[in-house]
Parts: C-alpha cells; structure tokens; sequence
C-alpha cells in the first residue's frame, strides 16, 4: 500500500510529525519496532511501582502545550517545576534559580571571584536575552510554517541578534571561563551545570542556562508516557495507522530518492515522503544501503560523536529508613571525590557525578502507599559493558550479577549523601548503554543527542539534520538537531513540526 508519509519510528518527534500530517489530510503510517510506542519515553513495573525508563522532566512546557493544540489536542496538563542541586566537597548548591540570585549566592562562597562572577553572568544574561524565542524569528530554528512579517523596529532588533549568535556557536565558552574565572570548581558549575570542564559552545551553554533558570525544568501531570499517547491518539483519529512490533529493515531508495521501506519480514510500503524518528547514524549507517549515500557523508556520520550512555539504577524504598537531609531539590547531582578522571576505571563511581532524582515526588502514584522512589543515573561507557551483548536483548551468561554488582556499588557511593539508603532497598533494577542500545534503540546508547563539544560538533552543517541528501527524506527526534535548543522533548517536537512542514509546503 502507498501512503502520503511513512514515519519511521514512533518517538515523540515520529508522533508528533505524524499527527500534524493527518491533521492535514495526509495519509500516515507510522511503524516502530519496538512493542510499545514513546521510544525511552515509556513506564516499566517492577513490583509495585512504576519507572521510566528515559526522560524524567522537560523545559518550555508553554511550547509543547502549544505544539499539542496545533495537532487538536487540549492538554490539560499540570506542570511541576523541578530543582536541581550540585554536592561536591567544594559545592552545596541549589542551581536552578534565577541567575541574579545564584550570582549573589555564589559570590558570597567565591568572594575574591566577585569582578569574575560579574562578568559573566553579564556576558550569560546578554546570551540569553538575544536567545528569547529564538524559535520563532530565527531562520536557523523558525519552522517553515511560522509568520516572518515583522514590523520594522522588529527586523531591526532581530537583524542585531542575529549578527551576534553565530559567533556563540564558534567560540568554546571555556575560554571566557578561564580569562574571568579562577577556582576550578566554580569555573566547571558555570561551564557545565556540574563537575565536568566546559567543553560547549557559548550558544549551548546560553541554551542550557535559559532552560534552567529561566524557564526551568518541569514535570507533566501525565507523564512523558502520556504525551506520546495524546499524540498516537491523534494519529489514530485523524485517520493515521500505527504498527508497533514492526521493524524497519531498509529505507528503499531510487534514483536519489526515497521511496518506500522494506520492513525486517520483508513487508514492503511505499509513501511520497519519508520522515525517519529513528537516530541520524542508525538511519544512514544501518537503514540505508552504504552505496546509496556518498562516502564522505558517511565518514562525517561516522565521525561525528554523540552523547555518551549511562548506568541507570532504579530503587523502589521504604523513606523512613533514609536520612534525606541533605537532599533540598528533586534532583541532586552528587560528587563524593574530585580527582582527574584519566587515572580512575568508569565504576570509580566516588569520583563520578551522579545524579540522584526522588522520582516519587514527581509521581507519587508510581508506588505503594507509604514507600518511595529513587533514581540514580551516572555516566558509563558503552564501550565498558558492549563485550557482554552477544545480539538483539541477548547477553553473556554473568551479565545481570555483573549489573547488580555496579548497581550496589554505586548505591553504596550515594549513601554517603543518603544515609541508609542500603537498608531501605525493597526493590531493585538496572539500566546500562545495552539497555538503552536494545530497548531504546540508540547507537551505542546514546541518550542525550549530538555531543555537546564544541570542537567534536563542528562538522555538522547547520542547525538541523531534518533534510538530507537523499530527496524525500528526512528526519525528526532530538538527532535532528546539532543542538537541543529548546530541551529534549520541545526539541524533539520542533523537529517533528519542522519536518511536518516540508511536506505540507
């Protein structure tokens, strides 16, 4: 059968691409491989309490509501805005506060760093101002669909703001950090939001600081999960069809073109247009036939790094056994030692930065009464475990013992900032970059998008990968972006929206 779009993946991006179209009247398919749809933005029960298994929040919740009323959809969600706090032997701080007050607070802790500080909260705000609905005027980020008649003063404001940004893009904001800042714990918070050196562009860090401080983190009332079933919802009353369980095997391309796809029982759909939610490397390393594309498109997709993976330990308690504390956000990044990296194995997990979420203050109906969650997520490299995945969801014999053992290990790491958290463990499961490989479906396990290196990502042209260099094709999701502008889950809608609009023009 023949249909207007084939959408390859049912993550937010493929959904909500999806339910724009057929909200224009256009024939839709969506086919996933996975058994469910959302992509990482699903719930799983271990007992009796429900987890997530990818993202736990989201900023800009005012433009994922509006993105939701473009397809017909009336939300009504409630947002809780979410904290983050940074614990090291040097830091105690609630981050995620408006940048005025995180500059007082901190140059009361730093106070010879007080002309530093200033200056760079200066040069940030300035960032951020020039960056305010950037989505909306910027032809970098504007979709297609969006109005560009701007008044005069407009243009001209937005002719200023423009001249400026690109430079942001090129210039790796540790070198402001070095010319202003001197304590090397400081000069990583502002560089980072963490313990890791600044490695990003200043344009990223912009993004980054403007979601957390001044828009800010939130949770939906419905869950990550239940955006994704508005969206296929949408789907399925405009007149889409979704077909979970149903792998894609080959994007078919002739002539330069997209065509159809093939999928892995050998099922073959054709459609006008091709949108692909699944990753840009899994797209053009592994859905593509290699001779279709040209080689050096391939050694850049190669090249190109994303995001690293994580270890990921989920923990059903009882609370009244854990001392909390010194936990004053609902979400804690925690330290215990800052030593050089270089000389210390991934599960040295006392000199990783991990991040501590009471999931159940977000979800409180996702456990037993009287019980709580906890999430504890740190960096893991895919490389570090891969020798134990031996196919799709097939592992070595040891694989979970070796999971569990990291799993204690780095609870008995957290501890040291949750007294008692050992004993108050009722129930117990473990995420590694196999997980998110296997049943994220991610190279490698990535979680995260493009790297947010400035030096590693500036190869990518543009701002967005949703057009390729195969006619009829292109693609949504957070991989569609050189950078999440807009947050995970916006970004990922945009990106969807963005994609949507090709068609329709």
């Amino acid at each position: 059968m023949t249909y207007d779009t084939i959408v390859v993946g049912a993550g937010i991006g493929g959904l909500f691409a999806a339910a724009r179209l057929v909200r224009a009247g256009r024939s839709v398919l969506v086919l996933e491989k996975l058994p469910h749809i959302g992509g990482t933005s699903y719930i799983f029960r271990r007992g009796g309490y429900f987890f997530p298994m990818g993202p736990l929040s989201f900023s800009h919740p005012a433009r994922v509501e509006s993105f939701l009323r473009d397809v017909d959809i009336e939300p009504g969600i409630e947002f809780k805005r979410n904290h983050f706090q940074l614990v090291t032997p040097a830091l105690d701080v609630i981050y995620s506060r408006p940048l005025e007050s995180l500059r007082n607070d901190l140059q009361s802790a730093f106070p010879v760093e007080q002309r530093g500080l200033d200056r760079f909260f200066s040069e940030l705000g300035g960032w951020i101002r020039d960056l305010k609905d950037i989505e909306t005027w910027h032809p970098d980020f504007r979709l297609p669909s969006e109005p560009s008649n701007f008044s005069a003063a407009a243009e001209e404001e937005i002719l200023g703001r423009r001249e400026r940004i690109p430079s942001w893009s090129a210039i790796p904001v540790r070198e402001l950090l070095d010319e202003v800042i001197a304590d090397p714990n400081l000069k990583n918070l502002l560089g980072s939001q963490g313990t890791g050196p600044p490695v990003m562009s200043a344009l990223n860090l912009a993004f980054m600081w403007r979601a957390m401080s001044d828009v800010g983190i939130w949770f939906p009332s419905n869950g990550l999960h239940g955006l994704c079933r508005m969206l296929a919802s949408s789907v399925a009353f405009g007149g889409g069809k979704i077909m979970t369980s149903t792998p894609v095997g080959r994007i078919l391309v002739e002539s330069g073109r997209a065509v159809g796809v093939k999928t892995a029982d050998g099922e073959i759909f054709t459609g006008q247009w091709i949108v692909s939610n699944a990753d840009y490397k899994k797209t053009f390393l592994e859905l593509i036939d290699p001779v279709l594309v040209p080689p050096e498109h391939l050694d850049l997709v190669r090249n190109v790094p994303y995001t690293g993976s994580e270890l990921c330990v989920y923990l059903g308690i009882d609370p009244a056994r854990v001392d909390f504390r010194r936990m004053r956000a609902e979400h804690l990044f925690y330290r215990k030692e800052i030593r050089p990296q270089s000389d210390s194995p991934p599960e040295d997990f006392d000199n990783r930065e991990i991040e501590i979420c009471r999931w159940s203050e977000n979800a409180p109906d996702s456990v037993p009464r009287g019980r709580a969650s906890l999430i504890l997520r740190v960096d893991f490299p895919h490389k570090e475990i891969a020798a134990w995945r031996t196919g799709e969801k097939a592992r070595r014999a040891g694989y979970r013992e070796t999971k569990n053992r990291l799993a204690w290990k780095l609870i008995r790491t957290v501890e040291n900032v949750l007294p008692g958290l050992s004993s108050a463990v009722e129930v117990l499961e473990t995420a590694t970059p196999l997980t998110y490989q296997d049943w994220g479906q991610r190279t490698e396990g990535s979680i995260a998008g493009w790297t947010w290196s400035a030096d590693a990502a500036a190869g990518l042209p543009g701002k967005f990968l949703i057009e390729t260099l195969i006619g009829n094709l292109l693609t949504a999701g957070i991989y569609a972006a050189k950078e999440l502008f807009l947050g995970g889950v916006p970004t990922a809608m945009h990106t969807g929206a963005y994609a949507a609009d090709l068609i329709l023009r």
